[in-house]
């Protein structure tokens, strides 16, 4: 998971006329029933966004930074539309009035879309929004959102490909880490599989230059200096937000314990 900035975004203005349209109606509907049937004739219109979402993440789903082993890219709602199901099962209201709002939209594979479902379980104590309260910023929620800057940093990778929090969390962070990690099968073996050999790759890039640097450092050339070059080269792509589970290959950088790989982190 990399952090996908939305703020200061805007979609194609054909797409948000048609959103605004669907809510206007959404807002004047009489019952839940008339709602629901709104949001169901309409689910065009959110999809309408994938392209434009997509873009956003250089094609990749927001949440496991895959393109096609988690199945095929969807539009999200990550406050559920009709209704929301806590940690309990037992449902609340879901965010009919967001069912439209582009902002409430992200892109997930199938797997994990189809995992999650209408979860979208509070913090015990947390205020929860309603139609008659939408402060939905004073909510406490569980599952990390790719599109909070505070949320993506959260989550690690170890050399197995197994998502786990990263270190030195406190109780609620790690709770929320598992949590997202469960319920959007995050732990899918074949996303697992593609990990390990990011993992590989990036580590024998990094032994390789650590050997480079040995070689320099005892005397080595300038044939040993483009190497070197060229092989912090290669390290630095495995970790831009293009590249395939870029997360992946930050958490082996700084996993090493070497400076200077976490500078190459730090400097990206």
């Amino acid at each position: 998971m990399i952090y996908i900035s939305i703020e200061g975004k805007t979609p194609p203005p054909e797409l948000l006329k048609k959103a605004m349209e669907a809510t206007r109606k959404l807002e004047v509907a009489k019952t839940e029933k008339e709602r629901n049937e709104i949001i169901d004739a309409n689910s065009h219109i959110w999809r309408s966004f994938k392209d434009w979402l997509l873009n956003l993440s250089h094609g990749k789903c927001w949440f496991s930074e895959a393109k096609d082993i988690y199945s095929h890219p969807e539009v999200e709602h990550f406050r559920p539309k009709k209704k929301a199901k806590n940690s309990d099962g037992t449902e609340r209201e879901g965010y009919w009035w967001l069912a439209f709002e582009w902002t409430n939209f992200r892109i997930c594979g199938n797997v994990g879309n189809r995992s999650k479902g209408t979860f979208f379980p509070l913090r015990e104590g947390s205020f929860a929004a309603t139609s008659l309260n939408r402060a939905i910023e004073d909510e406490i929620y569980y599952l990390l959102d790719p599109a909070n800057p505070d949320d993506p940093g959260l989550l690690a990778f170890d050399e197995e490909g197994k998502a786990i929090p990263t270190p030195g969390l406190d109780k609620w962070q790690n709770e929320r880490v598992e949590v997202t990690v469960r319920r959007l099968k995050l732990y899918y073996e074949p996303l697992a599989e593609a990990r390990r050999d990011v993992w590989r790759n990036c580590r024998r890039k990094l032994e390789e230059c650590e050997q480079l640097m040995k070689r320099l450092n005892e005397g080595g050339g300038a044939a040993v200096k483009e190497r070197l070059s060229a092989k912090m080269k290669e390290l630095r792509r495995m970790i831009q937000p293009d590249a395939p589970l870029s997360s992946t290959a930050i958490s082996c950088l700084l996993f090493s314990n070497i400076g200077w790989a976490k500078r190459i982190v730090a400097g990206r």
